[in-house]
């Protein structure tokens, strides 16, 4: 089954083509750029849709207008009147008009629907092909925010189409346990344990180890830059001493203007006392950015010293912010942490060890890292189940294979010739070479320059992408995907084409061809700019329970008296709808904004649920049928009335769902190939609301001509089992009454 203006459209190439002469790719160029297509047309009488032909009608002269439109209309007539249930094609006035025959479309659907044909079909697509789709992959160093988020229920959700395409679907969760965030982590974790201090049981383990992180990274940039500002101020209060000597000595001959000179020795003279320096620089940046110091080096150098100070001082600034926020609301923890982490120098030393003892597969330290990592795990699995999203099966990257298998990597590719060690040791792949020897390579960066990229540092350990090249051969030789799909952030689009080359030079040129990059763009909050390393997230949890409080608010005005159980089941299940809407609502290409505090205005997934809960109360009260128990009972109802729809005569409103109903299987089709899941709620939202303005304007159980009664049966019945396909893919729970 294919949408009504699609199958219209569709012939238009070949039928301009043979009549006008003109290219198909012309026609298509025209079809695309959205300057040859069909709309409905604004007077039923002049038939369903037209199709206005002046864009290539311009160069036939003006009196062989109609003999030339005439010609393309009996052409496409011919071409879709059993295709596209066309009844009449007709020329008028440089426009092409299509009167459709509906009575057959909603036979063709109650059909193709009510049998499952239509969903055999959709199955044939996959035909039981393995593929891994691997979403989510969160850094395990604090909860889950709206951005993984994100990347959860569009993997979710791409996943669960292809299931529906057919496919032998594995969802798969990447636990980067390895690295320097997780030894970060691990390194004020085992701080905190020193201390004494347990998790407060009203906090999620992935929200507590969250903020460890955060004060720990925190703490350590601070006692950094702390350093590098001293230094800097040493390095200030010498050169202001060689230019107040100047100044003293030589005057007006110093080129050092009287202010700024006496600005300068006032630095000087008082940097052995308790003098705030910082507040001193500000002053002195002023004054100095006002004269022109080509003239003496001094006060150049003096300037380049103040523009970095100032620099390392709005840094400052914004953590001194971040380690008050924290140490207020965590003080037991703040100052645990801020005792255990003496400086920045023993920290980083500290977390290095811990990587390089984690990478050669220590097994005490690799046991910490696991179970650090599984405490934030076991948190985003909670989170996650909240809006029905499950794995198959979590990979983790300690996993001994996946590194013994990226240490033979190294070994292999220095063996293509294309990696040289570089740096002291470290070995680097040399892509613009291997791009001159393998078109592939130089099609995956074109028009970009291929570029090189390191797979081991000079210590030995390696680095996340090279273990990413090891997990993507696991993923295909030992979990046996013949097709992998990575839903990763389109920043890391670079680092994919990376891996896709590796492999490709590697000699795995199947695999390299079969994995996919399912890009995304981030979300940007309105008010906030998310930062793990400061604690700063708006997490999934958080977005659930404010979208779970604001649809409790709206119900309880509705109905006050409403049960409190049933009150939080509606609610949670709704939250779930919405959330999973919001998150599908952008095509994934574009950058996502959110104003949280908004929430209560995208209610995508209530508009599904009230046009679900409708159609599901008619067929309640006609046929005495639970949809949701029995569907194939509702199904086989709609089936027999198919003797009274061949001559249904139907309303605008009644076309205008069965348009949307016909493009079903063509909108799962493009979702799939496009990896646009958001196709799939457009298509939903739109089909319920334009039920919704048919049921609201008909009687349906109460109209009394059979034939329109059992079209508008048969309309609601196919709406039902549409949205509750959509509704499964888009992993919305389906509720019974609202």
């Amino acid at each position: 089954m294919h949408g009504i203006i699609e199958c219209i459209v569709n012939s238009l190439p070949e039928v301009l083509s043979k009549v006008l002469g003109v290219s198909e790719d012309r026609v298509i160029e025209l079809i695309n750029s959205g300057k040859l297509k069909a709309a409905i047309t604004p007077d039923p009488k002049l038939g369903d849709y037209g199709i206005s032909l002046h864009t290539v009608l311009k160069d036939v002269e003006r009196d062989k207008w109609n003999e030339v439109g005439n010609t393309i209309a009996m052409e496409l007539y011919s071409s879709i009147r059993e295709r596209c249930w066309v009844e009449q094609v007709s020329f008028v006035d440089g426009y092409i008009n299509v009167t459709i025959n509906y009575s057959k479309v909603l036979s063709q659907l109650v059909e193709e629907l009510g049998a499952g044909k239509v969903f055999n079909e959709l199955a044939k697509i996959g035909a039981g092909l393995r593929v891994i789709v691997e979403h989510t992959s969160a850094n395990p160093v604090h909860p889950l925010h709206i951005g993984s988020g994100r990347n959860s229920v569009l993997g979710d959700t791409y996943a669960r189409l292809l299931k529906k395409l057919g496919f032998e679907v594995q969802t798969r969760f990447y636990v980067n346990d390895l690295g320097r965030q997780m030894a970060t982590l691990v390194y004020g974790v085992s701080i905190v344990k020193s201390s004494g201090i347990e998790r407060p049981g009203h906090l999620k383990p992935d929200h507590w180890l969250g903020i460890i992180y955060a004060l720990t990274n925190t703490l350590i940039d601070l006692s950094r830059l702390r350093l590098e500002l001293k230094k800097k101020i040493d390095d200030l209060v010498k050169q202001a001493d060689i230019a107040c000597r100047e100044f003293a000595e030589n005057g007006e001959a110093s080129n050092i203007p009287v202010e700024l000179g006496f600005a300068l020795c006032e630095l000087t003279w008082k940097s052995s006392l308790k003098f705030e320096s910082l507040k001193h620089i500000n002053k002195l940046y002023d004054l100095i950015k006002k004269r022109a110091v080509e003239n003496n080096p001094t006060l150049g150098g003096i300037s380049n010293i103040l523009k970095e100070l100032l620099e390392l001082a709005k840094e400052y600034r914004k953590l001194s912010i971040v380690e008050r926020r924290l140490s207020v609301q965590y003080p037991e923890l703040y100052n645990a942490l801020k005792s255990g982490i003496k400086d920045h120098v023993e920290a980083e030393s500290a977390i290095r060890k811990l990587m390089q003892f984690a990478e050669n597969c220590d097994r005490e330290t690799l046991e910490v890292f696991k179970k650090t990592a599984e405490s934030v795990v076991e948190g985003f699995k909670e989170t996650l189940g909240k809006i029905n999203i499950k794995f198959d099966g979590f990979d983790y990257e300690s996993n001994n294979e996946i590194l013994g298998t990226a240490r033979d990597i190294v070994k292999e590719l220095i063996k293509t010739g294309y990696a040289r060690v570089v740096g002291g040791g470290a070995v680097e792949i040399d892509l613009n070479v291997a791009a001159k020897d393998h078109e592939y390579v130089k099609n995956l960066f074109y028009p970009d320059q291929a570029g090189r990229f390191i797979v081991q540092r000079s210590d030995g350990t390696t680095l996340y992408v090279t273990r990413d090249i090891a997990y993507t051969i696991y993923k295909f030789k030992v979990l046996g995907a013949r097709r992998v799909y990575n839903v990763i952030a389109v920043e890391q689009s670079r680092e994919q084409k990376q891996l896709k080359a590796a492999l490709y030079i590697l000699g795995y040129v199947s695999e390299a061809e079969n994995l996919y990059h399912f890009a995304y763009e981030m979300v940007h909050l309105k008010g906030m700019r998310m930062s793990g390393r400061r604690g700063i997230y708006y997490s999934m949890d958080e977005l659930f329970t404010d979208s779970k409080l604001s649809i409790m608010r709206k119900l309880l005005e509705k109905e006050s008296a409403i049960k409190a159980s049933e009150l939080a089941d509606i609610a949670s299940k709704l939250a779930v709808a919405n959330i999973r809407a919001l998150l599908l609502s952008v095509d994934p290409g574009k950058v996502m904004v959110f104003d949280p505090s908004k929430i209560g205005e995208v209610e995508y997934g209530t508009t599904i649920e009230y046009a679900f809960v409708r159609a599901q109360g008619i067929i309640r009260n006609l046929w005495g049928i639970e949809f949701l128990d029995d569907p194939g009972s509702a199904q086989e109802k709609m089936l027999s009335l198919r003797q009274f729809l061949e001559n249904a005569s139907l309303s605008p409103e009644e076309k205008r769902v069965l348009e949307a109903l016909t493009r079903f299987k063509n909108v799962l089709v493009e979702a799939y190939r496009e990896m646009k899941p958001n196709k799939l709620l457009e298509y939903a939202v739109n089909l319920a609301l334009e039920f919704n303005k048919f049921y609201e304007k008909y009687s349906i159980i109460g109209e009394r001509d059979i034939t329109k009664r059992s079209a508008r049966i048969a309309l609601t019945t196919l709406v039902l089992i549409v949205l509750s396909e959509l509704m499964d893919i888009m992993g919305m729970p389906k509720l019974r009454k609202m």
